[in-house]
């Protein structure tokens, strides 16, 4: 199993922390769902940090079952199509947004 995280490193804008937390949790998400070769898909929002981390504002985990499924979405016209509702979600944000890619360790 492989692991897209995509860290929103930074804050919300004054006064867009409901709007960008609905955008998510409520259109992102779940179309994000429906992306050909996704799995899961899961909205992280912290709580309580300690021991100084990053300022994470949220964290999306986007579950697949191989690497072909991953590519398959990053390739998909569903994902291209949902660009423009990022960029209007990343408009309510100060920071930045990067990615990391994990392999799932087998216990």
């Amino acid at each position: 199993m492989l692991i897209r995280s995509a860290f929103w490193i930074g804050t919300p804008k004054s006064g867009a922390e409901q709007r960008l937390r609905h955008a998510i949790d409520h259109e992102l998400v779940p179309a994000m769902k429906a992306f050909p070769g996704v799995r899961d898909v899961k909205a992280l929002w912290p709580e309580k940090r300690e021991d100084e981390p990053p300022q994470i504002a949220c964290q999306i985990l986007v579950e697949f079952d191989s690497r072909d499924d991953l590519e398959r979405m990053l390739a998909s016209p569903e994902r291209r199509a949902l660009r423009p509702r990022v960029l209007e979600a990343v408009a309510l944000f100060d920071g930045s947004m990067s990615h990391i890619e994990y392999q799932v360790g087998h216990a």
